[in-house]
């Protein structure tokens, strides 16, 4: 279930573990620094450094993103494979 009511969806972690995993999906290699999406979500979302840092330990729990040193990517598990 996603808490919707009485919770704003800009500063919603769901909503913004979307903008992540776009961002970093739309990248050649799937990852980006993390000081980037920190300067990506203050710019685009409005959102401060705390909500981005929740969102980031969300996704990482739920083994959506990983990181190594200073930055992070999309789990190979959680790929696709869009073979036609």
């Amino acid at each position: 279930m996603i808490p919707i009511k009485g919770s704003n969806p800009e500063i919603n972690i769901v909503y913004i573990g979307a903008f992540v995993l776009k961002c970093l999906h739309e990248t050649k290699n799937r990852k980006m620094k993390v000081a980037r999406l920190m300067k990506l979500g203050e710019r685009e979302l409005f959102i401060s450094i705390d909500h981005m840092i929740l969102t980031l330990d969300w996704l990482f729990t739920i083994s959506a993103i990983t990181h190594k040193n200073d930055e992070v990517f999309i789990n190979e598990a959680t790929k696709t494979n869009n073979k036609s």
